[in-house]
C-alpha cells in the first residue's frame, strides 16, 4: 500500500463532574503559569458555559465541557522531550487541587494515509484484516467497517479502536485513511484532594510509554508485517 507522511495526536482526558468550562480562558492559563506566556493563539477562543475551546500555535489544543477537560497536542516530527501536553495538564491540576478528579484517558491517536488510493482505507480493513467472504458483499454500497480489540498490557489495558477515514491535507485533495484510536484509561484514587492529585500527577507519568506500547503495535503487529500474518477473519474481529 502506498503511503504519505501520517499524522499523530496525543490527547489526556480529564473526567471532572464538577468543573465549570467558563474557566478555561487564555489569560487564566498564562497568568497561571500553565502555558508559557509567548504562546499564540491560532484562533480566537470559544468561551461559553457548554463548552470553551482555546487553542494555540505550538499544536496544542484545550478544550473544557461539563464533565471532562481534553488537552490534545499534534505530535508530528516531534521527540518525546518536546511534548507538552502532559505537563500542560499537571499544571491544569495542580492550579485548580480542589477539583473531583475522577480519571484520566490517555489517547494517542494516528492516521495513516493513503496516496492515489481513494479506498485505501476501506481496502486495509476489508482486505488486509479481514478475510475476504460473501458477507461483504451485501447491500448497495461498499462495506463500511471498524475494529475495537482490547489489549492487555502489563498494568493496564489498551482499547484500540480501527477504522477507515478520509483526511483533507494542506495542498492536497481529501485522501483516504487508516485511523488508529487508542485509550489507556485509569481511575484516579485517594481520600483527600492531595492524595488525589498525587495518584493523578503519578498516573499522568504513563503518557510516554503508553504512547510507544501504541506506536510499537501499530508499527510492527499491523503496518510491517505480511497480509498473511495480519487477515482476521469476521469471527475474530467481532
Amino acid at each position: 500500500m502506498e503511503q504519505i507522511p501520517n499524522i499523530q495526536e496525543l490527547s489526556i482526558v480529564l473526567t471532572v463532574p464538577n468543573h465549570n468550562p467558563t474557566l478555561l480562558t487564555p489569560d487564566f492559563l498564562a497568568g497561571s503559569g500553565i502555558i508559557p506566556t509567548d504562546w499564540e493563539l491560532s484562533r480566537p477562543p470559544v468561551l461559553s458555559a457548554r463548552a470553551s475551546q482555546v487553542a494555540f500555535t505550538s499544536g496544542t489544543n484545550i478544550v473544557a465541557q461539563p464533565g471532562t477537560i481534553t488537552f490534545s497536542e499534534t505530535l508530528n516530527h516531534k521527540d518525546s522531550d518536546e511534548v507538552q501536553v502532559a505537563a500542560i495538564a499537571k499544571k491544569y491540576a495542580k492550579t485548580l487541587p480542589n477539583l473531583d478528579y475522577q480519571a484520566i484517558g490517555i489517547n494517542p491517536k494516528r492516521f495513516i494515509t493513503f496516496e492515489n488510493e481513494p479506498d485505501g482505507g476501506r481496502n486495509y480493513i476489508t482486505k488486509t484484516l479481514f478475510a475476504p467472504g460473501s458477507w461483504q458483499d451485501v447491500g448497495t454500497e461498499p462495506l463500511q467497517a471498524s475494529i475495537n480489540l482490547v489489549y492487555t498490557l502489563e498494568h493496564r489495558q489498551l482499547r484500540l479502536t480501527i477504522g477507515e477515514a478520509k483526511l483533507k491535507l494542506p495542498d492536497k485533495d481529501s485522501v483516504s485513511a487508516i485511523l488508529f484510536a487508542g485509550n489507556f484509561h485509569y481511575t484516579v484514587t485517594g481520600e483527600t484532594a492531595e492524595e488525589r492529585i498525587k495518584h493523578l500527577q503519578e498516573q499522568l507519568d504513563n503518557w510516554q510509554s503508553d504512547l510507544e506500547a501504541f506506536q510499537e503495535i501499530i508499527d510492527t503487529k499491523f503496518l510491517s508485517q505480511p497480509k498473511s500474518e495480519t487477515i482476521l477473519s469476521i469471527r475474530d474481529a467481532v
